[in-house]
């Protein structure tokens, strides 16, 4: 197949260009022991050296960086999402920044869906995509290998070839409302804002230096030592943490118990903090809250011209642009019901509930 050499052809250059240069894909481990308290505070100096996060935030980062190079001990893999609200709130230089903290970064910008599972498949490599806002809608098969890599044992066919998907993921994203629902269960999500006057950050060169270099390969020989350790701890899960949530904070709230000291709270409290509805609720789980209000009055029956009109009674109501096409319909409203196995029956010959 011509397109599957071409991309097979398209990532060997790649990768065979960054082995040429200085990036940091072939790590010597460190000669001696490596303390995980002393790692995870080293790391946390240099991430606030550039940019500028809420401690919550520089806590997961860090535990997420060093979960990455654990990775052969994980069983799900969290997407480490960096959402800048307002523009120019340090996304894309924290993504420049942990490139040189993470094993064997794959950065790219427009990635297409066969060079990623290929280049996935064959290295394992820490996946970095920034400027993602719109992509995924675009690309549904890379917004698949992404979902497919969040579990260990996962696999994708292609062309008679099971790819294995997983691996450490990075996103960079602009607007809190452009990551699928789907990718944001599966992730630890950072939310970005522009600096305050009074807060003061170095610029960053987007380049390796002997700082960046000495934490790989503490963090190699840090791996090496610890995670088959790390993996077997039984660390306590925040309340209410469950299914993905408790999934996708696994292994960092283990690095953090395995740290002592402070860690294993700060941890805690950083994935509470981090954890609150990363997203908006559903149109469909919106209109159930509707409608618990509605029948909240002392109703036991309403119509569905009854529902429209009221969720139209406040002027800015979002259902007035329901999916940018007008005020929602009864049919609308009857197939948002659906997906919950809610249906109208015949209240009056002339009428539907």
């Amino acid at each position: 197949d011509a397109a599957a050499i071409r991309d097979d052809f398209t990532a060997f250059v790649g990768m065979e260009s960054r082995a040429a240069s200085t990036d940091p894909w072939n790590v010597e481990p460190w000669p001696d022991p490596v303390e995980t308290q002393a790692l995870l505070q080293e790391i946390s100096a240099k991430i606030s050296k550039y940019i500028v996060l809420r401690p919550e935030a520089v806590t997961a980062t860090v535990l997420w960086t060093m979960t990455a190079w654990a990775h052969e001990g994980a069983t799900h893999s969290p997407i480490l999402a960096a959402i800048s609200v307002e523009p120019d709130s340090g996304k894309s230089t924290l993504l420049g920044v942990l490139r040189f903290l993470v094993p064997k970064p794959f950065v790219s910008v427009e990635p297409t869906g066969p060079s990623v599972y290929r280049t996935v498949d064959r290295e394992h490599p820490t996946l970095i995509i920034d400027e993602a806002d719109d992509l995924f809608y675009r690309k549904s098969d890379l917004r698949a290998i992404v979902n497919a890599g969040w579990s260990r044992g996962t696999r994708i066919p292609r062309q008679g070839r099971w790819y294995d998907p997983f691996c450490p993921k990075i996103l960079g994203i602009l607007g809190k409302t452009k990551l699928p629902r789907t990718i944001a269960s599966r992730s630890i999500i950072l939310r970005m804002w522009p600096k305050k006057p009074e807060e003061k950050a170095e610029d960053f060169a987007y380049a390796d230096d002997s700082e960046f270099s000495t934490i790989r390969r503490k963090l190699a020989r840090w791996a090496a030592d610890n995670v088959s350790i790390i993996k077997e701890l039984k660390q306590p899960q925040p309340p209410g943490f469950n299914n993905r949530l408790s999934a996708n904070w696994k292994l960092p709230l283990q690095i953090a118990q395995h740290a002592g000291g402070g860690w294993p709270e700060q941890a805690r409290r950083s994935a509470i903090y981090l954890s609150r509805t990363p997203y908006e609720p559903s149109m469909g789980v919106q209109l159930l809250a509707a409608l618990r209000a509605m029948f909240a009055q002392n109703r036991t029956e309403i119509t569905s011209e009854q529902v429209v009109q009221e969720l139209l009674a406040h002027p800015d109501s979002e259902w007035h642009e329901y999916r940018g096409r007008g005020p929602i319909t009864k049919n609308q409203v009857a197939a948002l019901l659906r997906d919950f196995d809610i249906r109208p029956v015949v209240v009056h010959p002339t009428k539907r509930a």
